[in-house]
């Protein structure tokens, strides 16, 4: 879907970040079901599932949190890592290092470089809760993934793991099936919306859940009028695409996925 420069070297710097941040490490977005579903695809398919281009990243604030609780959150020690540790640029609620494609190596600051030469690596920050003075502490306006909140609510709505010698919390696929429907909807690339098709798809039949399970528990985090919504705005173009991906037919993915309605 995505070269393969891309891929390996979004997972490269995955490694990178995991290594350098302090666990437990939440991991959102495509890596979470590629470390979900690879082990099951890659029995079936004898290769490796979709890798991802970014990296996303989860973290808590509660909703009243004060100025000197955000100035001592994970959030900004990992911000404060991933910045001045592992040089990325801030930009936006978005981090940045720009990859030479041919090189493979980052491009230092002030270098120009045609536009072809260059692989926007970014890791995206997500929270659950955006307090009032949010913006103040970290001098942006961030994503926010009210979802999210369930992955550090307990242990019943993630999984942990170890990877690279770290504690990892992923969403479980319920959860994260939800948020990949939500983001689906509002993708304005058709490159991520085929991508979130295909980790709807991959969810449902590569984690270690029963599809008619999964189905079931999704309504847990969507109303079933947005999951019927969602669905139907995905045409046969897409099915299409996802099929050369995923290397299942279209009709079996369209089937599979009409199951959540």
């Amino acid at each position: 879907m995505y070269p393969e420069f891309e891929t390996r070297t979004s997972y490269k710097y995955l490694k990178q970040a995991i290594l350098a941040l302090e666990e437990p490490i939440c991991i959102l977005g495509g890596w979470a079901v590629f470390l979900h579903v690879n082990k099951n695809f890659q029995k079936a398919q004898g290769r490796p599932y979709l890798g991802s281009r970014d990296i996303d990243l989860g973290f808590h604030l509660n909703k009243n949190a004060t100025v000197e609780h955000m100035k001592n959150s994970a959030l900004a020690k990992s911000l404060d890592i991933l910045e001045n540790k592992l040089k990325f640029k801030s930009v936006s609620f978005r981090l940045l290092k720009e990859i030479h494609t041919e090189k493979e190596e980052e491009i230092g600051e002030g270098k120009i470089i045609p536009a072809h030469f260059i692989f926007p690596m970014y890791v995206d920050v997500l929270v659950d809760n955006i307090p009032a003075k949010f913006k103040e502490v970290f001098r942006f306006q961030p994503a926010d993934e009210p979802l999210l909140q369930f992955t550090f609510e307990g242990g019943k709505y993630r999984e942990e793991l170890r990877e690279f010698n770290k504690k990892l919390w992923l969403p479980k696929p319920e959860l994260l099936l939800a948020t990949k429907l939500n983001a689906l909807k509002l993708r304005d690339k058709e490159h991520k919306k085929i991508k979130d098709l295909c980790d709807i798809f991959a969810l449902l039949w590569y984690s270690n859940e029963k599809p008619q399970e999964l189905c079931r528990k999704v309504v847990s985090f969507l109303p079933l009028k947005r999951i019927q919504n969602i669905i139907l705005s995905i045409d046969e173009s897409d099915y299409q695409k996802a099929s050369v991906q995923l290397n299942h037919s279209p009709e079996e993915i369209k089937r599979l996925i009409n199951l959540l309605m």
